[in-house]
C-alpha cells in the first residue's frame, strides 16, 4: 500500500473517531440534561377535602357523614419513603337518643380534630401514578356539646389516641404538582373515624 494511501486513511479514520467522539459527548450531555433536577430539600406540602364519617351506634337519629378535610406535610428520607404529618378535621355530627344515657344526656353534636404521625410509603404502579400506603399514630381531640335532661347543656373535651393508616393514589400533573385521592382510617372501635377525600400537594 502507498504512503499517500496509507495517509488518506489514517486521516478517514481520524475523522470518523472525531465524529463518533462528537455524537457520544452530545448523546452524553442532551441524557444529562433530560434528567430530572434533584429537589433541593425533598419536602412536600398539600390539602384534601371531602367527605368523614363516624363508626358510631345511631339511636333515634345521627349524622355518619359531614364535609370534612386535611392539611398535611412531609419530608422524603428515600424516594419511596418520606416522614409525615396530617391535621385532619371531622366536621360536627349531630346524634339523638330515645332514652336518656347514664350521664342524662339526651342528644350530642360532636366534633374532632385529629393529627397523625407516621410514614408514607409510596410505590410507582404505571408512568405519572404512585400508590400511597400510610401508617402512624393518631392524637385526637373530642369535642362534645350536649343536651342534657331538663334542658340543661355542657361542653365535654376528650383526649384520645389510636393507631391510623390510610391509602392513596397519585397523579403527577408536573415534576412538583400531583393530584390526590385519599383514604384514611382512625381505628378507634366505635370511636373510629374515616375521610374519604381529593386534593393536591406540591413538591419542594
Amino acid at each position: 500500500m502507498s504512503t499517500i494511501a496509507s495517509r488518506k486513511i489514517s486521516r478517514t479514520l481520524s475523522t470518523l473517531a472525531v465524529a463518533a467522539l462528537s455524537v457520544l459527548g452530545s448523546s452524553a450531555m442532551a441524557e444529562e440534561e433530560l434528567k430530572p433536577a434533584a429537589r433541593q430539600w425533598g419536602i412536600y406540602a398539600g390539602g384534601n377535602i371531602g367527605v368523614g364519617a363516624a363508626q358510631w351506634d345511631c339511636d333515634v337519629s345521627c349524622d355518619r357523614a359531614r364535609l370534612s378535610g386535611k392539611v398535611f406535610g412531609g419530608k422524603r428520607l428515600t424516594p419511596g419513603l418520606a416522614a409525615e404529618i396530617n391535621y385532619m378535621v371531622f366536621g360536627g355530627m349531630d346524634r339523638s337518643y330515645g332514652t336518656p344515657r347514664a350521664d342524662s344526656v339526651l342528644a350530642e353534636r360532636r366534633s374532632v380534630r385529629a393529627l397523625t404521625a407516621g410514614i408514607n410509603w409510596e410505590v410507582e404502579l404505571l408512568e405519572g401514578f404512585v400508590n400511597q400506603i400510610r401508617l402512624g399514630w393518631a392524637f385526637k381531640r373530642v369535642d362534645d356539646d350536649q343536651a342534657l335532661v331538663g334542658g340543661a347543656e355542657r361542653s365535654v373535651r376528650d383526649y384520645r389516641q389510636a393507631p391510623y393508616v390510610g391509602v392513596g393514589l397519585a397523579m403527577n400533573i408536573t415534576r412538583d404538582i400531583r393530584l390526590l385521592q385519599s383514604f384514611d382510617y382512625i381505628i378507634d372501635g366505635k370511636e373510629s373515624l374515616y375521610l374519604f377525600s381529593v386534593g393536591a400537594s406540591a413538591e419542594f
